[in-house]
């Protein structure tokens, strides 16, 4: 009986973390995509990836995990630059997007 009541407790704890998982990776691609909009460039197989789990703690004291995901962008079309995200319990703590190019209009060359 005792057996069962574990395997059920573990069953039940693997499942909790699975869904948080994938919670927290849906949320990680939306913040993605907006943040490529603002940025303006463009999201690449509009999917970002775990790259790193750790503990951390948290402001009221408490400890939770801290995810970083990384996706890639282009800037204008036909190249490919890496951009990360990192959150702590669903909040942005940091990102890095790399921004569009606008080329400068050439100066008129003074005679």
């Amino acid at each position: 009986m005792l057996d069962a009541l574990i395997v059920l407790v573990l069953v039940g704890f693997v499942a909790v973390a699975w869904h948080d998982a994938l919670t927290a990776r849906d949320l990680a691609r939306r913040l993605s995509q907006r943040l490529c909009a603002e940025a303006g460039v463009q999201l690449l197989d509009q999917t970002v990836a775990l790259r790193r789990l750790g503990l951390a703690r948290a402001k009221d004291g408490g400890l939770t995990l801290r995810r970083w995901y990384s996706f890639d962008v282009s800037t204008d079309g036909s190249d490919r630059h890496r951009g990360s995200l990192r959150l702590l319990r669903g909040k942005v703590e940091e990102y890095s997007v790399p921004q569009r190019v606008t080329e400068m209009p050439a100066a008129p060359l003074l005679h």
